[in-house]
């Protein structure tokens, strides 16, 4: 096989995954407006597992109306049974099409918050994000600068937590972790990037506090952690659990690999599964949206220097070429596609069966990113039918044959 890195099988924790191919998490505002599951959300999803992919980390999933509340997104929610029906099918519907599924479990929107809903907003300190014009991908200027998308170059100033409200956010992602896992996610992955409400504990730029989640890089990363660890108790053993965190903030004052590898040593030393690798933040949108393959790898290295066996997940590699190379290589153990999987869902059987030349690439035109920020549901310049796959019988979950019976573990 050319691309045989990539189709190698992977063990993550205890879960076995058939290749080195993933979707990445994303916001689609597919969901409900109540936050469950929606038609067009499980074919979605349907696609992706069908296309080949070994794995799929879920979208963020809110674990409290705390977070909903101080958010305009249309987020996912599980935070009781209500969500847990629809999120199983959703689980459900992945597995039947052959992949494995992490949820992607994000305590609170933090410094990226609004009081829009009548709510204040919290994250660890009284600071609030700041989007420069250098640090917007160039496509979407042009958009911007005509009112065609609704950006936020200055967030409102939060107030800073307190302990008993830490420990409450804590308890209650454990509350939806153990959903997500009675649901039958294969996997948790923490969110702690991209400026969300851990990332604010994490990062120096934000974290300002003077108590025991403050100062040291061992105060600030002690949310996380404590996080994962009542997760741990609360799952077992035989469900993996990682964390999704930027290799580097790319802001004045901010994290940055020499650091985070720190983070992603002590990580791995603490007995979880895996490293997902991100970069950038709201701040840094055109590190979060790479404008080129490639651009994450030289952070990612130094974290994966820093690791003995925990795999290190990643992105930013769209070409087949670059990404089995960067998994040859050992930069990333797996790969997880973005934008690529919207643009083609059959990127991983494309690849497979030798048809690279067929895939519709992703051009980077962030047209899926410019309607997420305008509050619409993703669409894709180059995949019409992106956002119509309810409509494709192919991604409906097949009836089974009379006769079958569920194996019991």
């Amino acid at each position: 096989m050319k691309y045989e890195n990539l189709f190698k099988p992977i063990k993550i924790g205890p879960v076995e995954i058939k290749n080195r191919i993933g979707m990445a998490p994303m916001n689609l505002f597919f969901s409900e407006p109540d936050g469950s599951v929606g038609e067009q959300q499980m074919a979605y999803y349907a696609a992706r597992a069908k296309g080949g992919v070994g794995l799929i980390v879920t979208e963020a999933i809110r674990t409290s109306m705390e977070g909903v509340n101080r958010t305009f997104y249309a987020n996912l929610r599980l935070f009781d049974v209500n969500w847990m029906n629809r999120i199983s099918e959703l689980f459900e519907t992945i597995h039947c099409f052959g992949a494995k599924v992490f949820a992607q479990i994000n305590i609170g929107p933090g410094p990226q918050g609004t009081t829009a809903r009548g709510f204040e907003t919290y994250a660890a300190s009284a600071v609030g994000y700041e989007l420069t014009k250098e640090n917007i991908p160039r496509t979407l200027i042009p958009r911007i600068e005509k009112g065609q998308i609704y950006v936020h170059f200055k967030g409102e100033i939060p107030r800073p937590m307190t302990v008993e409200e830490i420990h409450r956010d804590a308890e209650d992602c454990v509350k939806s972790c153990k959903m997500a896992v009675v649901a039958g996610a294969d996997g948790i992955e923490i969110h702690s990037a991209h400026g969300y409400l851990l990332h604010s504990f994490l990062s120096p730029r934000f974290n300002k506090r003077t108590d025991q989640y403050g100062g040291s890089l061992e105060n600030r990363m002690r949310f996380m952690l404590e996080v994962m660890e009542k997760v741990r108790e609360a799952i077992g053993p035989k469900v993996a659990l990682g964390v999704r965190a930027v290799a580097d903030e790319h802001v004045p004052g901010g994290l940055h690999a020499e650091e985070m590898k720190l983070v992603a040593a002590e990580i791995e030393r603490l007995g979880y599964d895996f490293f997902h690798i991100a970069s950038g933040s709201y701040e840094a949108m055109r590190w979060m949206n790479p404008e080129k393959d490639g651009l994450w790898d030289a952070e990612t290295k130094v974290i994966k220097g820093a690791v003995k066996k925990m795999p290190i997940l990643g992105a930013a590699c769209h070409s087949p070429e670059l990404a089995d190379k960067a998994i040859g290589e050992g930069v990333y153990d797996m790969i997880l596609h973005g934008r690529p999987m919207m643009s083609d869902p059959e990127w991983a059987n494309k690849v497979k069966e030798g048809r690279e030349k067929e895939i519709v690439k992703c051009v980077r035109d962030l047209e899926c990113t410019a309607r997420l920020y305008s509050g619409m549901p993703v669409r894709c310049s180059q995949n019409p039918n992106l956002g119509r796959e309810r409509y494709m019988p192919e991604y409906w979950r097949p009836a089974v044959k009379m006769g079958y019976r569920r194996p019991i573990d």
